[in-house]
């Protein structure tokens, strides 16, 4: 990708990521090469938004292509990504091999990240018991809860009542092995105050913010969601100004945040 890097879009980015650590209870940059469609070029980019002044103010988490993407896994090592989020692991054996995978990379390149990995299927959501007694599941920092992909593979709509009753339960059995959790997917202005009343998670999710499921964060969670929401618009807006080849791309992505705002777009204009 021929991305031309802008200084000052950069550092428009930045102050914008520490106003939303400072206000909004964000506790993370999240991105992938998955679903998220992003590359190395892109992802380095988002770890520079997160770096200030020599250190790494926000953590960067990065969902790879699958449990054994090595060449991802390579890369997020050389970007110096913080949380190493592996989708689609439904077995002992997906799981496994993502962490034997990994380990060996780590010690290969001599650099460090954390490992984490997506539920996403009732498959997933059925082998949890066996995965949590594999000796993999200790390598893990972190589980998230893809609630997107796991509705469709129920074939239910995100916010069905037994959608969230398998996250629930799931979270539960994870709360109990002391691993920090995050839920994802479809989150919106409309069902979040809803999600962080029922749901025992530490975090949620966007495609590229993580929230900490703070009393502050409850407090007004329709807020800090959509706070996080801007920020991601404003991302897609400065990578188009730098990348216009891939400026439909960023338009779309932006169209399909404004589903998700239309209470405080209403708003935000009328205020103008």
């Amino acid at each position: 990708m021929n991305m031309r890097h802008n200084p000052e879009i950069i550092a428009e980015l930045r102050r914008r990521l520490l106003g939303l650590q400072q206000n909004n209870v964000v506790v993370a940059l999240k991105t992938g090469t998955e679903v998220e469609d992003m590359d190395f070029a892109e992802i380095a980019l988002m770890r520079e938004v997160s770096r200030d002044n020599g250190r790494n103010f926000m953590p960067l988490v990065v969902k790879i292509g699958g449990p054994e993407a090595r060449r991802d896994i390579r890369d997020c090592l050389a970007t110096g990504v913080d949380v190493i989020l592996a989708p689609m692991v439904e077995t002992v054996y997906a799981l496994t091999n993502f962490v034997e995978t990994a380990r060996l990379l780590m010690k290969e390149t001599g650099r460090e990240a954390r490992l984490a990995i997506n539920l996403e299927t009732g498959t997933a959501v059925r082998n949890l018991d066996a995965m949590i007694a594999s000796s993999a599941f200790a390598a893990l920092s972190q589980v998230t809860i893809g609630r997107g992909d796991l509705s469709k593979s129920m074939h239910l709509s995100v916010d069905d009542e037994e959608v969230l009753t398998a996250t629930r339960n799931v979270l539960t059995k994870l709360n109990r092995q002391n691993k920090l959790t995050s839920v994802g997917g479809g989150l919106s202005v409309h069902n979040i105050v809803h999600m962080s009343e029922i749901l025992p998670s530490n975090r949620f999710n966007t495609r590229h913010i993580v929230f900490e499921n703070s009393e502050a964060f409850a407090r007004d969670a329709a807020r800090n969601l959509s706070e996080g929401l801007y920020f991601e618009q404003a991302l897609y807006e400065a990578l188009a100004q730098m990348n216009p080849s891939r400026a439909a791309f960023y338009a779309e992505r932006n169209r399909q945040l404004e589903e998700r705002l239309p209470v405080l777009r209403i708003r935000r204009t009328a205020a103008m």
